[in-house]
């Protein structure tokens, strides 16, 4: 009787404990096929319908596709443009981007402080042929069309009627609609950093692309109506036209970085 007890002590430790085997005795999860490290037994990747947008620079469709038409017009042509895949199909925008292009350089027409008779920021005149303070809008933008013409990479040049090729230099970059990011630069500051390298043939310092924190608007505006003197000129390129509409203030600051919805 003893015997007997010892064996099925033993037997019990031996079922508890596992054995020696290769295999071990643990069950198995019944759910599914074993682990297969190259998910050949995955299910397939769902089908991508079509293009509805993509992320290029922000404003660019709003502004320049038939910015200042009717919403029938608008529409349609927005539709196209951000479901326009190719990047070879983006040239066909530039006519169109050139039209609105005009509208936006005329902005600062008659608005003290436009760039052409004062220093951005300080609004002192350096311009001897400029009244002081700009009393009437008649004294200001005494050099070109009255605000016209100063747009960045305007190439009809200051002082004439502006052309039918007048704008197709900007619009031609602008439609090349990627985000360009300097990865080899540790720092990022301001948006268009690569870009305005580009133009001012001084290269950039910081990274570009686009960050939460960015005011994109406000440079997309200052750049089309007062091309490079709507920046500060402490290097940072602060824009000096704006739309009093800030960032967000709510960003995190980890992944996904955007703050709350609202």
């Amino acid at each position: 009787m003893k015997s007997t007890m010892k064996l099925l002590a033993v037997a019990a430790l031996l079922v508890a404990c596992g054995d020696n085997k290769s295999v071990p005795d643990a069950r198995k999860n019944p759910d599914g096929p074993p682990a297969d490290a190259m998910c050949s037994n995955c299910p397939a990747a769902p089908t991508l319908g079509a293009q509805i947008d993509r992320m290029g620079r922000p404003a660019i469709n709003t502004a320049l596709n038939h910015g200042f038409d009717s919403t029938a017009a608008a529409g349609p042509a927005k539709d196209a443009y951000n479901q326009a895949s190719d990047p070879a199909t983006w040239l066909a925008f530039v006519p169109q981007f050139m039209r609105n292009l005009a509208i936006i350089d005329a902005l600062d027409t008659g608005i003290c402080g436009n760039g052409l008779c004062e220093n951005i920021g300080t609004y002192v005149e350096t311009n001897a042929t400029c009244a002081v303070d700009c009393p009437n809008m008649n004294q200001t933008g005494t050099v070109g069309q009255n605000g016209c013409t100063n747009q960045v990479l305007y190439n009809g040049g200051q002082g004439t009627t502006p052309m039918a090729t007048s704008y197709q230099t900007l619009g031609g970059v602008l439609a090349d609609d990627q985000l360009y990011l300097d990865t080899s630069k540790a720092q990022c500051a301001f948006y268009l950093a690569v870009e305005f390298g580009v133009v001012t043939g001084g290269g950039n310092s910081t990274c570009g692309g686009r960050a939460p924190y960015y005011d994109v608007i406000d440079f997309t505006f200052s750049l089309g109506a007062m091309g490079l003197k709507g920046f500060s000129a402490d290097g940072m390129f602060t824009p000096q036209v704006k739309d009093n509409v800030g960032p967000h203030a709510d960003l995190l600051a980890s992944f996904p970085y955007l703050g709350d919805p609202h």
